[in-house]
């Protein structure tokens, strides 16, 4: 249907698209991810009109690391990292992003969290940061924006490239032509305030100066980020090393053992 009213309507139907990416899907939680959830200190915390999760574990330690999920993703998909970081005396400190996990839901997008995060990490300074997806590119926007925070070490589980790539993504899925694509894209610079060529993590990493060390783990099964697009990154990134996984999803890389092993490497340095 959609294929035909554009040609009538294509200001409709571009409101129509943004609407459904301003709107993520909460995808449910494993029993082990629930079951470390409820071990963490839990507040809420406002911004504008949500009501946002926020978890901490190890509240005395000294150290902090701060964990980032992606678009559609929650801080219970970190729960198998959690452990390894208390081990080695790191609080550990993550917030669901809006309409994201258990905080509240209402319209937002992509690039929101990291407006909410830079408060955040002013204010708990992690010497770790440990993000999925899109949620590295919301940590390179804040680090980005914000010269004067330092971070030590940096862990991107899978990296995406562009954001015109997600454009692309449901340019294809709804058979949008030019017209509807380009009003969408006008719609996003305009939330953003950034022109879409510059919404790019190799735009993004070849600025940074503030990471003294970034690994990128990312798995060549991955079928939502292209492990190209990881490369790209990496060799934009002077602080970046790159390890390429096998045989793990966008998702399931999150649990695997080699990751682990990444990350308790990392914490004995």
């Amino acid at each position: 249907m959609i294929k035909y009213i554009q040609y009538l309507f294509p200001s409709m139907v571009s409101n129509k698209i943004y609407k459904h990416m301003s709107y993520p899907r909460v995808r449910k939680l494993r029993d082990s991810e629930k079951a470390m959830l409820n071990l963490a200190n839990a507040e809420v915390v406002n911004y504008d009109e949500f009501a946002l999760m926020r978890y901490e574990w190890g509240k005395d330690y000294d150290k902090t690391a701060y964990l980032v999920h992606g678009w559609e993703g929650q801080t219970g998909n970190f729960a198998s990292l959690i452990p390894i970081l208390l081990k080695a005396k790191y609080k550990v400190v993550s917030i669901d992003a809006p309409s994201h996990g258990n905080s509240s839901i209402g319209k937002t997008n992509m690039f929101e969290f990291s407006k909410i995060l830079i408060s955040h990490f002013k204010k708990d300074t992690p010497d770790l940061v440990i993000s999925h997806s899109f949620g590295s590119v919301n940590v390179a926007r804040i680090l980005r924006l914000c010269p004067d925070i330092k971070i030590n070490l940096w862990l991107m589980v899978t990296t995406p490239y562009n954001f015109k790539s997600r454009i692309d993504e449901m340019a294809i899925k709804f058979g949008l032509n030019s017209r509807v694509t380009e009003k969408l894209i006008s719609k996003i610079e305009e939330d953003v305030n950034e022109s879409i060529e510059n919404l790019n993590m190799v735009t993004y990493c070849s600025e940074l100066s503030n990471v003294d060390k970034a690994i990128i783990v990312h798995s060549k099964s991955d079928n939502v980020l292209p492990i190209q697009g990881a490369r790209k990154v990496n060799k934009s990134f002077t602080q970046s090393d790159i390890i390429e996984l096998d045989n793990y999803g966008h998702y399931s890389i999150l649990w695997s053992d080699e990751l682990k092993s990444v990350l308790e490497g990392q914490m004995s340095n």
